[in-house]
């Protein structure tokens, strides 16, 4: 009878050791799969981003008597709407699109793009505008939208008005696209970790 309870008694520990094998091996194979699910969501939110950056990119030169020579870069030939909202005091002199193609009003300057990879502006400003200018792009072919990247500062402010309503894929949503995903992965790799330790309790 002592054997049978001493045999009992390692088969007993036998599937209590097999049991916790194979949830400790569960555990890590999910959380594998979640850390390689994060790092592709991120890469692909990395490339996305790289996408959309750089579609309409400006720079700045001096001129002549208190002007600046505005230049607008843009990838690919699209067919798109571009908004400058200049600083106070600011005077557009110059143009190089049609007359058709482009509106003043007051310090906001609207231009219509037609494939022209490249647009110049000229303005009269009290002091130099790099940096002071904010810009905003809507591609109305593919339907995207999104701020003109300056040589200078690199970031423009969210408070411009848009030739259109922006959508979902402005370069400024990308990082919070990232942190969505960051978290998102953390919580369900936090929520595996809770419920396998939950399993070894049990």
């Amino acid at each position: 009878m002592m054997n049978c309870y001493f045999f009992i008694h390692i088969l007993r520990d036998y599937n209590h050791y097999y049991l916790l094998y194979h949830i400790q091996r569960t555990i890590h194979m999910m959380r594998g799969h979640l850390i390689a699910g994060t790092i592709l969501l991120l890469l692909f939110a990395v490339v996305v981003q790289g996408a959309f950056a750089g579609v309409v990119e400006r720079s700045v030169e001096p001129a002549e008597q208190s002007t600046y020579r505005v230049v607008l870069t843009i990838a690919g030939e699209r067919v798109a709407g571009i908004t400058e909202v200049l600083p106070p005091g600011t005077e557009v002199r110059e143009v190089s699109l049609p007359a058709g193609q482009y509106r003043v009003d007051g310090t906001t300057l609207f231009l219509a793009v037609i494939g022209e990879p490249e647009i110049t502006y000229v303005v009269r400003a009290p002091e130099d505008p790099t940096g002071a200018i904010r810009g905003t792009w809507t591609d109305f072919v593919l339907d995207e939208g999104g701020t003109v990247a300056g040589h200078a500062d690199g970031t423009e402010s969210p408070q411009v008005p848009s030739a259109a309503p922006l959508t979902a894929g402005t370069p400024k949503a990308a990082p919070s696209l990232l942190l969505l995903l960051a978290g998102t992965m953390a919580g369900m790799a936090c929520a595996a970790r809770c419920r396998g330790k939950g399993g070894m309790r049990r």
